[in-house]
């Protein structure tokens, strides 16, 4: 199959909240085919977000109209993994899919028709359209950025990204190029040996963290006056953290501290049942909550708050080390996953546990402040005085 696009291997957390159908966002229509029945998702992208436009089956032979809030550049994700960019506008044409294995073609659309030609490296693709020939351009950046070998030409590189990203960013934002530049920029510095003659081994290390911490700071800078500094710190924390890099992502929380945060309610008091139940990552029952209210902290945890999943493996970890057997109970703000279940195996010691009452769940506020920890107070938990403000 050939790869038109490319995938972003360290997918980073989906915003709660996606605000494609802004003052400057006008109605996308298309139609699209399938000559096999398959399952469909459209995702569409603004600055570090990425959110569903569509899902569903497309029947064999019949057409299916979408009409979505979004114009920039949306990915065709089918099932089994194949996925083709398409460039959504106000004109209304019909994409052909014959089989997912396959690239789409377009009717009535001469932008995606040159996207296309581009993307093949035909030589009679037209220049007559300036978002094709951007995104090509960033795909070539990125692919530039695979052969660096030394500090000078991470340095280069890096400038290179700065400049790219400034100067474009009112046409990258809907695309999922800002993202894939902004995590290849990071993956750039596992590429090159910052190790000094004469100097001891462990110098790489503290280079190489310096050097991350120093990004982070960078895109804050560049990114600010468009992309909320929260939301730019999750992404990076996110970067790590989904690499299982979690000392790592918690310096940058810690680092960045007055940002390390995804925003809400600061609850002054949470009512939970006593007899909610408690179990283990294996499914194993291991109580109910009242069985814990001496010797266990809460953790709220959302799949898509990046720095909640990191500084609540964070606290396990002290919590184990501390060998007081003091638990941490883990209560997601959506339907337990595996997502949530991954953060125990990040933690040596079993102190770990879940919450996955599902009627629980549906009462339970979703709208929090995160990381928020609180002991547990049967039948009142009060929240963490001394969460962000």
């Amino acid at each position: 199959m050939m790869v038109l696009w490319g995938k972003w291997c360290a997918s980073g957390f989906l915003a709660v909240l996606l605000a494609l159908a802004g003052s400057e966002t006008a109605l996308a229509s298309f139609t699209i085919v399938s000559q096999e029945e398959v399952s469909l998702k459209v995702t569409g992208y603004s600055g570090l977000s990425e959110a569903t436009l569509f899902k569903g089956a497309l029947k064999e032979g019949k057409e299916q109209k979408i009409d979505i809030f979004y114009q920039g550049l949306a990915l065709l994700v089918f099932d089994g993994g194949p996925q083709y960019p398409v460039i959504l506008g106000e004109p209304s044409f019909l994409v052909t899919i014959t089989d997912p294995g396959h690239p789409p073609s377009f009717a009535g659309s001469d932008e995606n028709d040159c996207f296309y030609k581009l993307l093949t490296g035909e030589k009679t693709a037209t220049g007559r359209f300036d978002f094709p020939l951007l995104m090509v351009e960033a795909r070539q950046l990125l692919e530039a950025s695979f052969s660096i070998r030394t500090v000078a030409d991470l340095m280069a590189m890096k400038e290179r990204f700065h400049v790219f990203v400034r100067g474009h960013y009112r046409d990258l934002r809907h695309s999922d190029m800002l993202m894939r530049l902004i995590g290849q920029y990071f993956m750039m510095h596992e590429y090159v040996d910052f190790h000094v003659n004469g100097a001891p081994a462990s110098d790489i290390l503290v280079r190489y963290r310096k050097e991350v911490i120093d990004g982070v700071e960078n895109w804050i800078r560049i990114l600010n006056p468009y992309i909320p500094e929260y939301e730019i710190v999750n992404y990076c924390i996110s970067l790590y953290y989904n690499r299982s890099m979690v000392t790592l992502a918690h310096r940058i929380a810690a680092r960045f501290s007055d940002y390390a945060y995804c925003p809400g309610n600061i609850l002054k008091n949470i009512q939970i049942p006593e007899d909610v139940s408690v179990f283990d990552a294996e499914g194993n029952k291991k109580g109910v909550v009242k069985n814990f209210s001496d010797n266990a902290v809460l953790a709220f945890v959302s799949d898509d708050c990046p720095v909640s999943m990191v500084e609540t493996v964070i606290r396990a970890r002290e919590q184990a080390g501390q060998g007081k057997g003091t638990k941490l109970i883990v209560l997601p703000l959506q339907k337990l996953s595996e997502k949530h279940l991954a953060m125990r195996r990040m933690v040596a010691d079993s102190n770990m546990l879940f919450i996955k009452d599902e009627q629980w769940m549906r009462k339970a506020p979703k709208n929090i402040r995160l990381p928020l920890f609180t002991d547990i107070a049967i039948p009142m938990l009060t929240s963490n005085p001394n969460c962000p403000k």
